[in-house]
């Protein structure tokens, strides 16, 4: 049994109108330099934990520009530096203390979920991660994107990386085009320009649920003849005041 999106024609210049009014802010110059230009992408061990730092403080608390999670991920904090991990004495202890001197919330499950990976990394998987976003940089496509996600979330390595954070890693990092993270701003523009199915952002957890609606935004970047990741971050600078 297959589900088929029919975009109508009356909504694409809604869609079009989105992104010519967006298309000129900072936001979306980002991945436009980065994601599909392939310029300035950094696959250092500092720079990949900074980003999956950021994937965990980002999960259900406001990110805008005058956020305490944006303070945080622009400070000289401990918890964001590979090195300073590395030399703590407990590394959940200190991630915990970190993220609570941020203000943050959910320090238990963010620092439970970062010593996890980080164990992780140190006991091997460092290689493996850096070959796979080594292998993304050098050539991506939907195929080896959506390979990576599977590889992110299928087994218990990446806790907290889940369908959206888990794109939100590769997109923060310049080597998605394809791949998007879709969170309630998404589902908002959706709405107002007529979906006839838009799911609550709870049911985003589920892996076929998160496809079907980012085949629907794959289908609008393409008749946009725009990559998906510049449609995402248009969406994301329509709401930025």
């Amino acid at each position: 049994m297959n589900a088929n999106w029919t975009i109508q024609r009356k909504s694409i210049p809604l869609w079009r109108k989105l992104v010519k009014d967006n298309w000129g802010k900072d936001i979306p110059n980002e991945p436009r330099e980065k994601n599909v230009c392939r310029n300035n992408i950094i696959l250092s061990e500092k720079e990949i934990w900074h980003k999956i730092v950021g994937c965990q403080v980002t999960t259900i608390q406001r990110s805008g520009p005058e956020s305490l999670v944006n303070v945080f991920l622009k400070s000289n904090s401990a918890a964001l530096d590979i090195n300073q991990c590395r030399n703590s004495e407990s590394i959940k202890q200190m991630l915990e203390e970190e993220i609570y001197k941020a203000g943050l919330r959910r320090k238990n499950i963010i620092s439970n979920n970062l010593s996890h990976i980080f164990k992780n990394l140190e006991n091997g998987e460092w290689k493996i991660l850096k070959k796979k976003l080594t292998a993304l940089k050098n050539e991506t496509s939907p195929e080896k994107e959506r390979a990576f996600i599977d590889y992110m979330t299928s087994e218990n390595k990446y806790p907290g990386l889940g369908q959206k954070q888990s794109r939100n890693f590769i997109q923060w990092l310049g080597l998605s085009k394809y791949e998007i993270p879709i969170d309630s701003r998404t589902l908002r523009k959706l709405n107002e320009f007529g979906c006839d199915f838009v799911p609550s952002g709870s049911s985003l957890t589920d892996k076929t649920v998160y496809l079907f609606i980012q085949d629907c935004l794959i289908q609008i970047a393409k008749k946009l003849d725009i990559y998906p990741c510049e449609l995402d971050a248009c969406i994301f600078s329509s709401f930025d005041t």
